[in-house]
Protein backbone atom coordinates (compact mmCIF):
# COMPACT_ATOMS: atom_id res chain seq x y z
CA UNK A 1 0.00 0.00 0.00
CA UNK A 2 1.15 3.39 -0.82
CA UNK A 3 0.12 6.72 0.56
CA UNK A 4 -0.83 8.13 -2.95
CA UNK A 5 -3.45 5.18 -3.13
CA UNK A 6 -5.11 6.10 0.10
CA UNK A 7 -5.02 9.69 -0.93
CA UNK A 8 -6.69 8.89 -4.23
CA UNK A 9 -9.15 6.78 -3.19
CA UNK A 10 -10.09 8.93 -0.11
CA UNK A 11 -10.64 11.56 -3.04
CA UNK A 12 -13.02 9.32 -4.93
CA UNK A 13 -14.75 8.56 -1.59
CA UNK A 14 -15.19 12.43 -0.92
CA UNK A 15 -16.75 12.72 -4.22
CA UNK A 16 -19.07 9.40 -3.78
CA UNK A 17 -20.25 11.22 -0.22
CA UNK A 18 -20.48 14.53 -1.95
CA UNK A 19 -22.61 13.91 -4.58
CA UNK A 20 -24.07 11.05 -3.17
CA UNK A 21 -23.40 8.33 -5.66
CA UNK A 22 -23.68 4.91 -5.33
CA UNK A 23 -22.08 3.43 -8.14
CA UNK A 24 -18.97 5.70 -7.25
CA UNK A 25 -18.48 4.70 -3.57
CA UNK A 26 -18.90 0.96 -4.73
CA UNK A 27 -16.34 1.80 -7.26
CA UNK A 28 -14.06 2.73 -4.19
CA UNK A 29 -14.38 -1.11 -3.06
CA UNK A 30 -13.62 -4.58 -4.00
CA UNK A 31 -16.69 -6.64 -5.01
CA UNK A 32 -16.49 -8.07 -1.65
CA UNK A 33 -15.08 -4.79 0.69
CA UNK A 34 -16.03 -4.53 3.80
CA UNK A 35 -17.66 -1.19 4.85
CA UNK A 36 -17.80 -0.77 8.90
CA UNK A 37 -19.54 2.67 9.20
CA UNK A 38 -18.95 2.42 13.08
CA UNK A 39 -16.84 0.69 15.61
CA UNK A 40 -20.26 -0.77 16.77
CA UNK A 41 -22.41 -1.19 14.32
CA UNK A 42 -22.89 -4.02 11.77
CA UNK A 43 -20.10 -4.35 8.93
CA UNK A 44 -21.75 -3.78 5.31
CA UNK A 45 -20.12 -6.85 3.49
CA UNK A 46 -19.83 -6.29 -0.48
CA UNK A 47 -21.68 -3.95 -3.20
CA UNK A 48 -25.06 -5.03 -2.73
CA UNK A 49 -25.02 -4.42 1.33
CA UNK A 50 -22.93 -1.23 0.94
CA UNK A 51 -25.51 -0.06 -1.95
CA UNK A 52 -28.47 -0.67 0.37
CA UNK A 53 -27.05 1.61 3.53
CA UNK A 54 -25.58 3.96 1.31
CA UNK A 55 -29.09 4.44 -0.36
CA UNK A 56 -31.00 4.43 2.80
CA UNK A 57 -28.65 6.97 4.52
CA UNK A 58 -26.15 8.74 2.37
CA UNK A 59 -28.89 9.38 -0.49
CA UNK A 60 -32.01 9.69 1.46
CA UNK A 61 -31.01 11.19 4.11
CA UNK A 62 -28.26 13.63 4.14
CA UNK A 63 -27.75 16.67 2.23
CA UNK A 64 -25.62 19.69 1.75
CA UNK A 65 -22.40 17.44 1.89
CA UNK A 66 -18.87 19.15 2.33
CA UNK A 67 -16.14 16.50 3.13
CA UNK A 68 -12.68 17.67 3.86
CA UNK A 69 -10.14 14.99 3.63
CA UNK A 70 -7.07 15.73 6.50
CA UNK A 71 -3.83 13.99 6.90
CA UNK A 72 -3.39 10.25 5.54
CA UNK A 73 -0.79 7.78 6.99
CA UNK A 74 0.30 4.53 6.57
CA UNK A 75 1.98 1.44 8.83
CA UNK A 76 5.25 0.93 8.98
CA UNK A 77 4.23 -2.90 7.80
CA UNK A 78 2.59 -0.78 5.05
CA UNK A 79 -0.85 -3.01 5.13
CA UNK A 80 -2.77 -0.30 7.23
CA UNK A 81 -3.84 3.02 5.75
CA UNK A 82 -5.70 6.21 7.79
CA UNK A 83 -6.82 8.60 6.99
CA UNK A 84 -8.58 11.61 8.74
CA UNK A 85 -11.69 13.40 7.64
CA UNK A 86 -14.21 15.90 8.94
CA UNK A 87 -17.93 16.53 6.98
CA UNK A 88 -20.21 19.23 7.36
CA UNK A 89 -24.30 18.10 6.01
CA UNK A 90 -27.83 18.16 6.83
CA UNK A 91 -28.77 14.92 8.20
CA UNK A 92 -32.65 14.33 8.80
CA UNK A 93 -32.90 18.21 8.27
CA UNK A 94 -30.21 19.05 10.83
CA UNK A 95 -26.99 20.93 10.35
CA UNK A 96 -24.23 18.07 11.17
CA UNK A 97 -20.30 18.49 11.91
CA UNK A 98 -18.44 15.05 12.01
CA UNK A 99 -14.61 14.65 12.76
CA UNK A 100 -13.02 11.05 12.40
CA UNK A 101 -10.14 8.71 10.61
CA UNK A 102 -11.02 5.97 8.63
CA UNK A 103 -8.63 2.70 8.87
CA UNK A 104 -8.33 0.69 5.95
CA UNK A 105 -7.17 -2.06 3.67
CA UNK A 106 -6.65 -1.74 -0.17
CA UNK A 107 -6.24 -4.03 -2.75
CA UNK A 108 -4.90 -2.06 -5.38
CA UNK A 109 -6.46 0.73 -6.32
CA UNK A 110 -9.34 -0.90 -4.13
CA UNK A 111 -10.51 -0.46 -0.08
CA UNK A 112 -10.96 -5.02 1.13
CA UNK A 113 -11.95 -3.37 4.44
CA UNK A 114 -12.69 0.28 5.81
CA UNK A 115 -13.78 1.10 9.74
CA UNK A 116 -14.58 4.44 10.19
CA UNK A 117 -14.42 6.29 13.79
CA UNK A 118 -15.93 9.41 14.13
CA UNK A 119 -17.97 12.12 16.44
CA UNK A 120 -20.35 14.59 15.75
Amino acid sequence: MKLQQIKAVMNKYKRAWENRDTSLILDCFTKNGIYQESPLAKPYKGHKEIAKFWNAVVVNETANIKFKLGKCYISEDKKTGFAEWECKNIYKNNKNYMVGIMILAMKGDKITYLNEYWNQ
